[in-house]
């Protein structure tokens, strides 16, 4: 009995672990959409976040089943990415950037306020 129970943590633990990935590239990608990146800015974020996930999933693998990948860890897995996929995704991106919209207006108006000024000054100069 204890090995199912130890097998189910298993499962549920490797569904988590996909939601969990695609939240925080979810993160990354709102950071892409704030912030202007080049192609080697890009290479090297998805880099070390493919690096960080492999960790995590080799961590989890090793310490619930002492290093054994079981084919219903991988659709396990699956599952978690792609339900996140399908009903949280575009909610959770549009709520962070409705958000990040709202907390950084202030500043945004500031800027052009300051920008108005400057571009007269440099005009009567």
């Amino acid at each position: 009995m204890e090995m199912i129970i130890g097998q189910l943590r298993y499962f549920g633990a490797s569904f988590l672990l996909g939601v969990l990935l695609m939240f925080l590239y979810d993160f990354l990608e709102i950071f892409r959409c704030k912030v202007r990146h080049g192609r080697v800015w890009l290479f090297v974020e998805d880099w070390l976040f493919w690096l960080v996930a492999a960790v995590f999933v080799f961590q989890m693998i090793f310490a619930l089943n002492h290093g054994i990948i079981r084919s219903f860890f991988i659709l396990s897995f699956i599952g978690g990415v792609s339900l996140y996929r399908g009903l949280v995704k575009r909610h959770f991106i549009c709520g962070v950037l409705k958000v990040l919209d709202i907390v950084f207006r202030p500043y945004v108006w500031i800027r052009g306020k300051i920008r108005k000024k400057r571009e007269k000054c440099e005009k009567k100069a």
